[in-house]
């Protein structure tokens, strides 16, 4: 408790003179290096940040700071004594570090590192009553369509078109094996936010869900992806509706953090 009295107390001194921004403290102490999100260690909304500590100075400890948009300023998430903090985080983030001690911190921040999801390339397909399958190239960021009814499509979810309703629907990969053979087992969910259902979450993964916004997709090898669903207007050259999904996958398997970027 004497401990985080002290933090406070500092940073409350550093806010004052200094402003409310890691870039607009300076001191004398050494940069931190070796800023990293902790792959192995982060897990659905839980972010580990680890780094070098600091060594051959005196130091009381380290101040966290994090910010959602590359342009945003910094923000206070902790102070830590040791070289590892955690973010139960309600997006993906940039991270970085500075030691301090008394009212003397480092003289720069540390180069940052972060937790935002890669953009996947944009599909575009015409619009079919006809199912459509989807997969994720988790290596080339690019969601690549195809035949559901094909064996050797493995899918990991299908948008089919109901002619009672008129509405288009989300499958995830292994449904209706009996039509959709090749698919893959995956989970989609319709829930809003930026943090992915936890996997056990039975309520959030759906059967089926509808086409239309936002939706995420939990992968059969760890990963997720938020993805958005649209359908265009007819245009003068095809005359039919085009859908248009894209969206971000996360590249830390078993992390469900994303962003707004589309």
């Amino acid at each position: 408790m004497r401990s985080l009295i002290a933090s406070i107390l500092v940073f409350a001194a550093l806010m004052l003179s200094c402003g409310d921004s890691a870039t607009e403290i300076t001191g004398t102490l050494p940069v931190v290096t070796g800023i990293t999100v902790d792959s192995v260690s982060s897990k659905g909304d839980t972010i580990v940040v680890i780094w070098n500590e600091l060594t051959g100075t005196q130091i009381e400890g380290y101040f966290v700071w994090f910010k959602v948009r590359i342009e945003d300023p910094w923000m206070l998430l902790n102070t830590v004594n040791d070289a590892v903090a955690i973010h139960i985080a309600d997006r993906s983030a940039f991270y970085t570090v500075m030691g301090y001690d008394g009212t003397n911190t480092s003289s720069d921040i540390g180069l940052s590192d972060n937790t935002r999801a890669e953009n996947l390339s944009e599909m575009k397909q015409p619009a079919s009553v006809r199912p459509m399958g989807f997969r994720i190239d988790t290596e080339g960021d690019s969601i690549v369509s195809g035949d559901p009814s094909s064996p050797d499509f493995h899918q990991q979810f299908t948008i089919k078109f109901d002619e009672l309703s008129g509405e288009r629907f989300i499958f995830p990969g292994a449904s209706h094996p009996e039509l959709w053979p090749g698919g893959v087992k995956t989970m989609v969910s319709s829930i809003g936010g930026f943090v992915a259902p936890a996997l056990d979450d039975s309520i959030s993964w759906q059967d089926s869900i509808f086409y239309g916004g936002d939706f995420f997709l939990a992968l059969e090898n760890g990963y997720f992806c938020r993805l958005d669903g649209l359908i265009t207007v007819p245009d003068t050259s095809s005359l039919s509706d085009t859908l248009v999904i894209s969206g971000q996958l996360q590249p830390m398997t078993n992390v469900r953090v994303f962003n707004q970027t589309w």
